[in-house]
This record gives C-alpha cells, structure tokens and sequence, in this order.
C-alpha cells in the first residue's frame, strides 16, 4: 500500500470532522446578525418576524433566543453594532476652530461610510426613534453632526433660510448622493460630486467667506475687549 493510499482515511475521517464541527459562538452570533441585516433590509421593521429569520439563517429560534433575549434585543444589537462602526468614523475626522471646515469634513466622512458600507448605511437610515439602543449608541456622532451647523447658525453666517432649513438641505444632498450611486451604479459618476455638491449647499445656504472672515475678526476683537474690561480693577 502506498503512503498516498494509506493516508486517505486519515484525511476522510478529519474532512468528516471538520463537517461535522459547531460553528463557535462569535460565528453562530455573526451569522444571525447578517441574516437579520439582510432581513430588515427586504422587508423592513415591519416585515420582521422570527420565523423569517429563521427560515433565513438555518438556526432554531431556541439558539436566536440563547444568543438574543428577543427580536427587540437582536435587532437592537444588530443597530448599535452597526452604529460604533459609524460612530468610529464619524469620531476619527481632525476638527479644526472653523465649523465651515469641520461641516465639510464631517459631511464627507458621512457620505463615504454611506458608499464604503451601502448595506449598513441603508439599515441605519431605517432606524427609528423609538429605537432607544441607536439613540444611545448614536449620541456622540450625532452631537459631533450637528455642531458645526448649530455654530454656523450662532454666529449669523446663514444668508438664508434658518438652522432647521439648512440641516435639512444638507441631509437631502448627501443621502440624495449615496442613495443614487448605490441604486443606479451603472451611472458613471462624477468623482467631485460629493464635494461640488457640498461646496454648492455653503455657498448657497451662508454668506460669502470673506464677510465671514471679517465677522469671526470682529468676534475675536470683541471678546478680547470684554476680556480685558472683566480684568480691570474697578476705580
């Protein structure tokens, strides 16, 4: 007998083995939050059942509820998993004193989680607001969304509309962009899209740069002067 002969019920019996072998629980645990993404996303919150899901991912719904306390808990866990990864990157964009600039940093590095991961964005955009785990989740990248408009607002750089009008212009345009490229990628794109878009909603929604610049030189001078009366001793 061959060494090749004698070795094939060796490699059989540990091919068998390795059929046979229970997935782990990190992977038992991957393989029902992808098939509950992949759920949600056909039919939504609503369409949602554990029945579907279980048809769709081959797992009893004893083991969904051994890994998951309920359909509330995995759909939650499934958000928030979803929601540190954009957190992550939201929270990694360099921020400067210009709000201008952190607002085109941050929109940027919104719309290209929205294009690097289609599949999460689009379940994040299904969340809702009684979805108390994506709030909590979610609190310190919206907070760091939100800033740079809040500031522009404060301090008069909108031409027009009001603080609400321009969030929501905003929005509109990059969810527009990364919802587009994603449903119709047979369209060739233009690559500064994204930022001639960006540079259109700022030039559209504030006043010119350099009347900026002239305020923020105002702004400076004035807290300097009401700096050093708080520092002058009273007569």
């Amino acid at each position: 007998m061959s060494l090749l002969a004698a070795d094939e019920p060796a490699n059989d019996e540990s091919a068998r083995a390795r059929r046979n072998a229970r997935p782990s629980r990190s992977e038992t645990r991957r393989a029902i939050l992808d098939a509950t993404e992949a759920l949600l996303l056909e039919s939504g919150h609503s369409g949602f059942s554990v029945r579907k899901l279980v048809e769709r991912c081959g797992y009893s719904a004893p083991t969904l509820y051994h890994h998951f306390r309920d359909k509330d808990g995995l759909i939650d866990a499934l958000l928030e998993e979803r929601l540190t990864l954009f957190a992550r990157d939201i929270e990694a964009v360099p921020l400067v004193a210009d709000p201008v600039e952190n607002l085109r940093s941050l929109a940027r590095a919104f719309a290209l989680f929205g294009l690097r991961y289609p599949t999460h964005y689009q379940l994040l955009m299904q969340v809702r607001e009684e979805d108390s785990a994506m709030i909590e989740a979610a609190e310190e990248a919206r907070r760091l969304m939100e800033q740079p408009a809040s500031q522009i607002a404060a301090r008069g750089w909108l031409a027009i509309g009001d603080l609400e009008g321009f969030r929501q212009a905003l929005w509109t345009m990059l969810h527009g962009i990364v919802s587009m490229r994603t449903l119709r990628p047979d369209v060739e794109w233009k690559q500064d899209l994204l930022d001639r878009s960006l540079e259109g909603i700022i030039r559209g929604w504030l006043i010119p740069e350099a009347d900026r610049r002239i305020a923020a030189s105002a702004d400076g001078r004035r807290g300097r002067t009401e700096e050093q009366s708080s520092c002058t001793p009273p007569e």
